[in-house]
């Protein structure tokens, strides 16, 4: 026997693989299920558990960000978390199908007949016709599920390829566009402009390659040759090769597509990312609200918004306030006779302000040095921000700058002197942009701090 019937010749042992390939399908075959279980089990359990540290990832670092940044960080999030659930719970439906296959194959070794349609007294003639066309032989059903499993598991990881994918091309693409609004005064416009034009291209492209093919087909269809749009096309392809993940789609999607016909695979395809965002939208929207099952009639958000809010005092936060910005001091119970505030720099919110509230600043950059750019800082927030004390102004001019890597936040920090106050319940009110009439993301802010003084500690 020479070596190349060793390998997948004529001679080869049953089993072994053809001539030219490393692995007989076969004999993988037997172990896929095994495979898919592993990795499914695997997979649930990380997707599932995902989402809570991507968003504490988020909550970290989007306070220190604005413009364009800010929306692709919350986009990036948003389709993470989503995309973590889908496929979590993608991973789970698999493990319970691929469980149910194990039991049907069980049943299958333990009931060699399958079903004994004569031996169901309890079914009549149409019940038992209905139930046979239903059914099927024990065997087609275990076919049918483990078919459905592997669709599901490679659907599954398809699409988590292609959207990742997606994700760091996304990334590529900000890159030069972030290089190419250097070069203009209004960055954040630049940005966005930048990056439409060139994700604008590899969307053309893509148009283009598929009106070119079907030029072709139509040439030949009419009995014509087309070398010139051959070559076009031939060119398309290996220039979108790189920037797509077709070697690893292809040839799932082209598998799926030309049996699953071109409707089902669409729903396999595009259903997912939706429901994708739609789940990532949905737990970023509920990290800043209470509850998610909000079915408070009586102290309603309104009234927490007038009362108290744990967010408001330091001692009193928890890890579902830290994506809640507020102003904040020390407790509810002020003892000391010095109150202390702190007021956080929200990029997001207080960078356009600046560039209309600040004219000192340079378009609302603070490119002083030295204590001269504490003061402006201060000034500029002191503008921005109206304090009052039981309804007395108060000025905050004079605090400042504060680093509270405690908090992972930045703003201005004072103390408000409580030596006249009378013991007992003060209101600490804050309004953000005061001025405004706007309604949207500019619009003002109002937060309520009650405290308690108690001097004497009692």
């Amino acid at each position: 026997m020479n070596q190349i019937e060793n390998v997948g010749g004529a001679g080869a042992a049953p089993g072994a693989p053809p001539l030219g390939r490393r692995i007989a399908f076969e004999r993988l075959r037997e172990r896929s299920d095994e495979l898919e279980l592993l990795i499914s089990g695997l997979f649930a359990f990380a997707l599932l558990t995902l989402p809570t540290r991507l968003l504490e990832g988020w909550v970290g670092n989007e306070i220190h960000a604005d413009g364009v940044l800010w929306y692709a960080m919350q986009f990036g999030c948003m389709l993470a978390i989503g995309l973590s659930y889908a496929l979590g719970i993608a991973f789970v439906i698999h493990l319970a199908i691929r469980g149910y296959w194990v039991g049907l194959v069980g049943l299958k070794a333990g009931f060699p007949g399958g079903i004994q349609w004569d031996r169901l007294p309890s079914l009549g003639p149409v019940s038992r016709t209905f139930y046979r066309m239903m059914v099927g032989d024990l065997g087609e059903v275990i076919d049918r599920v483990d078919r459905t499993a592997s669709v599901l598991f490679v659907s599954a990881v398809m699409v988590a390829v292609g959207i990742l994918w997606t994700g760091l091309f996304g990334v590529v693409l900000v890159i030069p566009s972030l290089l190419i609004s250097l070069l203009f005064h209004n960055r954040e416009l630049a940005t966005i402009v930048s990056f439409a034009v060139l994700n604008g291209l590899v969307i053309v492209l893509t148009m283009a390659l598929a009106v070119l093919d079907k030029l072709v087909a139509r040439r030949e269809a009419q009995g014509r040759s087309a070398p010139a749009l051959q070559r076009a096309t031939l060119a398309m392809l290996r220039v979108l090769t790189p920037l797509l993940p077709l070697r690893l789609i292809a040839p799932v999607q082209l598998t799926l597509q030309s049996n699953l016909g071109r409707r089902g695979y669409t729903v396999v395809y595009y259903l997912v990312p939706m429901v994708a965002l739609v789940l990532g939208a949905a737990h970023i929207v509920g990290s800043f609200g209470f509850s998610l099952l909000n079915r408070y009639e009586v102290i309603t958000s309104e009234a927490v918004d007038h009362g108290m809010a744990s967010a408001h005092y330091e001692s009193l936060r928890g890890a579902d306030d830290a994506v809640l910005r507020y102003p904040m001091i020390p407790s509810d119970r002020i003892e000391a006779r010095q109150l202390r505030l702190f007021i956080p720099n929200r990029v997001r919110l207080d960078n356009p302000l600046a560039r209309e509230a600040c004219p000192r600043l340079d378009d609302g950059r603070n490119t002083a040095q030295g204590a001269a750019a504490a003061k402006l800082a201060t000034q500029c927030m002191a503008s921005i921000w109206t304090v009052t004390l039981d309804g007395v102004p108060v000025r905050v001019d004079g605090f400042l700058p504060a680093e509270r890597r405690d908090l992972g936040m930045r703003g201005m920090m004072g103390y408000i002197d409580l030596r006249d106050r009378a013991p007992g319940r003060h209101d600490l009110r804050l309004v953000w942009n005061a001025k405004s009439e706007e309604t949207g993301p500019q619009r003002p802010r109002e937060y309520l701090i009650p405290f308690w003084y108690d001097p004497d500690g009692t």
